[in-house]
Order: C-alpha cells, then sequence, then structure tokens
C-alpha cells in the first residue's frame, strides 16, 4: 500500500507541473494500456510456470502426520431458488478447492496451502506470493489470530465455542481459493471428523457483501432414510509426498447424506431477514467416487419463522473432482481456463442479480444494513478505530479500579479488533467472597462505537443511545453495544467520574479547546483523556478526533477520500524550493526538560524522509533520510542533540520556525539543501514528532 501511495504522489505531482487535462489523458492512455499488457504477459507467463514445472505434493514439516484426504478441485454449480414470498432462480459456476486441514505445504506453483509463516525463507514466501491458488490462514475463520495456522485457527475456535478439539482430530476445508491477489468468498465449509473417520459437525463460514462474517458451528447426524451407495471402504491409507511423511486417511461414513440445523444470525442476503432457521444437508466430500452429477453435494435452505422454505441453494458437481497431482496437463489447463474466471465474477454477479431483482423484475426491496449480532465479526476496522479502541479500554479500566465495590467487569472489544476478553477486577474483588463478587459484560458489536463515544457530551446518554435496539427493518434487535447489567454499569461510571477532576477552562490555542472546536462541544471521553492517561497519548488521540471531524465535515466519512484531499493540500502548499519531510525521529534537548511531564513532547531536532520534492530542489531526492531543526537560525549540531547513536555526515543543519505547541507529523522547509544520514538512526522519540 505504501508503495501505490509513492506512485501516486509521483504522478500526480508530476501533473500538477506539468499543468492541463492533456497531461492527465497521455497518463490515464499509456497507464491503462502498460497495465493491461503487463497483467497479460504475466498471467501468460504464470500460467505456463503452473503447467511446465512439478506439481508434486511438497510438505514444509518434515515430521510425520496423519491427515483426512488430499487436496481436489470440486468444478461445482450454485443454483439459488427463491420459493418464498416471490419465485426467482439464478445459477452460476464456481470452482471450491479442498484441502486437508494439517496439512502445510504446496503443489508446484499452483496451489499454496497455510503457509503464510514468518519463519518462511524468502524463496518459499515468493513461491507463495505467486502460487496461482492459495489458501491463507489470515482469511478465515477469527480474524486477528494471523500468526497461527489453519488447524491452530480451528482448535481456538473450537475452543471460544467451549467445545474440546479432541473431539475432532481430523478436518477437511472446502472454500473458494485465492487467486493471485484477488480474493472473495461467500462461504466456507470446513467438515469435521470424529477420531473414527466419520463426518461428525460442520463448520460454515459465512462472509457476507458487508465485510462482515459468521462463523457457525453444528452437529451433523446420519441421514439414514436415504439408501446407501456403494462407498470405498477398502480404500487404504496413502503417503501423499515422497518423503512419506503425510499419511492421507479415508472417511469411513455411515451414511450416504448428513443432514443438520442452525439458527440465522447474520444478514447474509440483502433481501431477508435476520431470523428464522437454516436447514442443511451434505455429502462427505472425501467420498467423492460416490458423487453423482445429479444429486446435491450441498444443499442450504433457509426457513423462516413459520416453518416455511425461503430460498433453497443447491450445490451440485457437474463434473468429477479433479487430482491437480495426478491430472494430466491438458485437463489442468482446461480446469484453469473453464473455472478461474467465473471464480473472480463472484462480486459482479452478486451485485447485478441483486440490482436485477429490485429495480428491473420489480420483486423484491433490499433492506438497509443491520448492525450484527453479538457473536459475528464486523467489518475491518479503521485506523482509527482501532487507535481508539484503547481509549475505551482504558475507561472502562479506571472505572473499575475505582469502585469501592466488588466487581468483575468483562470486556469484549469488537471481534474484527481482538479476540480477547478482557477481565478487569476492582481491588475489593480480591479481599472478599467469591459469592459477593459482581459480575458484568461489556460488548461492543460494531466497531463504529469506538468513534461515536468521543463525540458525545455526556458519555452516560452517548452509552444509553449506543445499547439502545435500533428497530432495523432487517433485525430489529441488533444494537452497537451490549451490557448484561445496564444500572451497574452507570453505579460503576458515575462513581468514577465524581472523582475525575474537571478540565481547566482556558483561553488560547489549548488541546482542550481544539477538541471542542472539532466537534462545537467538549466531550466528557476529551476529559477522561487529558486527565487520566499518559500525556505521551494525548497526539495520537488528538489526531483521530480531528481525522474525524475532518472525514464528517468533508470527506462524506471517508478515510480513503481525506487522504487524497491531504495529497492534494500538501501539493498546493509546497513551493518550488521546498521538501516535504515525514517525521520518523524527534530528539529531546536540554531547552525542552521542562516539557517533558507537560501534553507535548517537543523535539527540536528530528529526522525525517522526504516525500515530495520542490521543482528547483535538485541535491536531494525522495526517500532521501534528512536531519533538520525546528528553530530558526539555530546551526544545530544534530549528532549531539540526538544522542551518540546517531550518525550525521555534517555537524550543522538548515532550519525553520514552527508554532510552538503544534504537533506534526510532516513538515514543510523553505530550503533546498539538507544533510543525508549516513545509516538509520535511534533516537528517544521514535514516533510521530511534535514541534
Amino acid at each position: 500500500m505504501a508503495f501505490i501511495k509513492e506512485i501516486f504522489y509521483c504522478v500526480t505531482l508530476l501533473g500538477v507541473q506539468s499543468g492541463g487535462l492533456r497531461f492527465w489523458a497521455k497518463a490515464i492512455v499509456i497507464f491503462t494500456g502498460s497495465a493491461m499488457l503487463i497483467a497479460t504477459l504475466a498471467l501468460a507467463g504464470l500460467l505456463l510456470w503452473v503447467l511446465v514445472d512439478s506439481r508434486r505434493l511438497i510438505s514444509n514439516s518434515h515430521s510425520p502426520s496423519n491427515i483426512m484426504g488430499r487436496p481436489m478441485l470440486f468444478p461445482v454449480t450454485l443454483t439459488h431458488t427463491r420459493v418464498s414470498p416471490v419465485k426467482n432462480q439464478f445459477s452460476h459456476r464456481v470452482l471450491l478447492v479442498g484441502i486437508p486441514i494439517g496439512f502445510r505445504g504446496r503443489i508446484g506453483p499452483f496451489l499454496s496451502i497455510d503457509q503464510d509463516s514468518p519463519a518462511m525463507s524468502r524463496i518459499a514466501s515468493l513461491k507463495r506470493l505467486f502460487a496461482w491458488f492459495s489458501f491463507d490462514p489470515v482469511r478465515y475463520l477469527q480474524r486477528g489470530d494471523n500468526e497461527h495456522g489453519l488447524r491452530d485457527k480451528l482448535d481456538l475456535f473450537l475452543r471460544s465455542q467451549n467445545k474440546d478439539p479432541a473431539h475432532w482430530p481430523y478436518a477437511y476445508l472446502m472454500s473458494v481459493p485465492r487467486f493471485l491477489w484477488w480474493e472473495r468468498n461467500v462461504v466456507s465449509f470446513w467438515y469435521l471428523y470424529s477420531a473414527s473417520q466419520e463426518l461428525d459437525a460442520m463448520i460454515m463460514e459465512i462472509n457476507n457483501s458487508f465485510d462482515e462474517k459468521r462463523n457457525v458451528l453444528f452437529r451433523l447426524q446420519p441421514e439414514f432414510e436415504t439408501p446407501m451407495a456403494k462407498f470405498d471402504f477398502a480404500r487404504e491409507p496413502k503417503y501423499l509426498d515422497q518423503q512419506k511423511t503425510v499419511l492421507s486417511l479415508p472417511s469411513l461414513p455411515s451414511a450416504r447424506f448428513y443432514k443438520g440445523i442452525w439458527e440465522k444470525h447474520i444478514f447474509a442476503s440483502p433481501f431477508e431477514k435476520v431470523e428464522g432457521s437454516i436447514s442443511t444437508r451434505f455429502m462427505d466430500p472425501l467420498q467423492a467416487s460416490s458423487f453423482n452429477p445429479t444429486d446435491s453435494i450441498a444443499n442450504i435452505v433457509s426457513v423462516g419463522l413459520a416453518g416455511e422454505s425461503k430460498m433453497v441453494t443447491r450445490i451440485s458437481c457437474r463434473e468429477p473432482p479433479v487430482d491437480p497431482v495426478n491430472v494430466t496437463t491438458a485437463h489442468l489447463v482446461k480446469s484453469i481456463l473453464r473455472w478461474t474466471v467465473p471464480g473472480t465474477l463472484t462480486t459482479p454477479r452478486i451485485l447485478f442479480q441483486a440490482l436485477k431483482i429490485q429495480y428491473v423484475q420489480s420483486l423484491m426491496k433490499m433492506m438497509n444494513r443491520p448492525v450484527i449480532q453479538p457473536g459475528s465479526v464486523a467489518r475491518h476496522p479503521t485506523s482509527i478505530e482501532r487507535s481508539l479502541e484503547s481509549f475505551w479500554r482504558a475507561f472502562l479500566s479506571r472505572c473499575v479500579e475505582s469502585s469501592p465495590e466488588s466487581l468483575e467487569l468483562t470486556y469484549i472489544p469488537a471481534a474484527s479488533i481482538s479476540n480477547e476478553h478482557v477481565c478487569i477486577l476492582s481491588p475489593p474483588s480480591g479481599t472478599g467472597s467469591p459469592a459477593t463478587v459482581k459480575r458484568l459484560t461489556v460488548e461492543v458489536v460494531d466497531p463504529g462505537f469506538y468513534t461515536r463515544v468521543t463525540n458525545y457530551a455526556d458519555l452516560w446518554e452517548g452509552i444509553l443511545h449506543e445499547q439502545q435496539q435500533k428497530g432495523n427493518c432487517a433485525d430489529a434487535t441488533s444494537r452497537p453495544l451490549v451490557v448484561s447489567d445496564l444500572q451497574l454499569l452507570r453505579t460503576v461510571i458515575f462513581s468514577f467520574q465524581k472523582r475525575l477532576p474537571p478540565l481547566p477552562r482556558e483561553f488560547g490555542l489549548t488541546l482542550p479547546n481544539l477538541l471542542a472546536w472539532c466537534r462545537g462541544s467538549r466531550s466528557e471521553m476529551d476529559s477522561f483523556v487529558l486527565s487520566s492517561t499518559a500525556p505521551s497519548h494525548h497526539p495520537s488521540y488528538a489526531e483521530c478526533v480531528l481525522r474525524i471531524t475532518l472525514m464528517c465535515r468533508f470527506a462524506m466519512n471517508s478515510a480513503s477520500l481525506l487522504w487524497i484531499y491531504g495529497v492534494l493540500a500538501r501539493w498546493m502548499l509546497l513551493g518550488p524550493n521546498e521538501v516535504y519531510i515525514e517525521i520518523t525521529h524527534s530528539g529531546i534537548c536540554g531547552t525542552d526538560e521542562h516539557f517533558v511531564k507537560s501534553t507535548q513532547v517537543l523535539g527540536h531536532e528530528g529526522i525525517g524522509i522526504i516525500k515530495l520534492l520542490g521543482s528547483n530542489v535538485t541535491t536531494v531526492k525522495v526517500g532521501d533520510r534528512v536531519g533538520f531543526g525546528y528553530v530558526r537560525k539555530a546551526g544545530i549540531n544534530i549528532a549531539g542533540a540526538l544522542g551518540s547513536t546517531v550518525n550525521v555526515i555534517l555537524t550543522s543543519v538548515p532550519s525553520a520556525m514552527a508554532q510552538s505547541g503544534m504537533s506534526v507529523a510532516y513538515f514543510l522547509f523553505p530550503t533546498a539543501t539538507y544533510p543525508k544520514m549516513r545509516r538509520p538512526c535511534f533516537v528517544l522519540v521514535p514516533q510521530s514528532g511534535t514541534a
């Protein structure tokens, strides 16, 4: 992402300096044509590599392991049939890939499985990056546990559901893999097998179009009413690799179909309310020899509150599953060309069908997205929401720590930010009887709560508003904040706020006044942060509030649009003899000692990286590390000011006047000569500098 931003900086700066629409027209045509040509040649080269290179199965582990099944390609057809309240049907083709959980390795450059590990070599990481299909653990189950593999993430999820992973020692995942750098997966199926090697449970990992997901675990029961097929029970375990470390075990089903049911708690379709249940029926994917083109390997039925069927999704395998290791090159080429492109069109196809149902056929009307229910995983949080979450956590901690009652508060952050449950105990709870300890649970469901809570002038009124049911048409019970005991939370918060010293009323450009100006009024969260947290955290909080204000007023709540505004503003301010520097380090010298305990950490000297250059600047280039001083005509010895670990080429640096008390992450300097750093350095404050 940083590389793309750098290109955006350079191209736009050239456009501004060249002037006129002719430059942009030529740039767009050249860029589009070049990108299409490069992409076509790269895909052709990669496809040739996939076909020519060996497709042997290679394991990353040298220790023996037992798994269920083997990697397989399942060319399936999804048929969606709506039967109530209106009738509608459409179908599309998708390539599902099945992988055994517990195996980490690859099949040549064609398929990479669970290889996202920090311990990988550069060559192995490059092969994984350019694999035609890949399964990365970061995409599956809970978010945030990126350091774990698929098996570890599965075990963590099962424990979070109060289940013992030992009940299901084997698992098999069927999902749409990532194609190069493209990924879009509506649902993934985790088949869980018991120690007796029979299909026993299922996890359906559902991803809606709003970047939300829900992982549903449910048990499966054999359906003995259907006639048994001829299963291959005689198939012996088989080693999949040449080193004989990966042993594939066969499944031992007792029925042809397995059925299960679960309650619906996710807004999976814009035409379906969050109510009712989902009835399912599956075949064992490891018994591919029993597949019939007329059978459904999976049936998923949406059932209403009255028991009526509303929508049926049928997954059928019209062609035999493909073994990528033993398949012929011609068959593999046919499968790649026929099934790769339809998979990339999943999102446009879903959007087209939704618009067709509402605007062309006028059958149904799409509903607004409700807040997710507890247990679901919200959209990916923004950087602002991630930063502000720590302040809300600190607020709850201080409230409990100052409580005179025996209290145990369990704080559950938004699942897309953290999967941990934070237990906070008040001081009296450690001395009394466990039976007398009051218990309180506070769960944040929507990550947007962290930005909204900073804007409430009355914090308790804001909490009341956030925990109220929103009455959404799709889900009338949804709420951004879930509190187990509202009255107890009120008592705890009010008890802490009585002890919280009020912020002094001051005139001028102070941080409390700046925050109040941003939103038009003072906020109780501002009072807490500025009076009860470390001064080093105040600039981060102020930056978040300022960015929220700018997004609301000028950027339609879009962080990306705000970033574009910032880039354009920088170019408008950049003169021909100026450079634009990103501050990476700031030092503290003797004249700053009296500021150390205040709300600012002032550094008269700093180090940064040049991001933009004026048209007359020739002595440095974008990307150079430079040293600088903040005070006009200072002639600072930067090596002495920033410490003995800093290495510079010259002793004095040019400088510019900065307004006292202004927190900055970037700075403009009106000169074209800057000292370059000899090598990376380490200074006292490795953060955004302040002036």
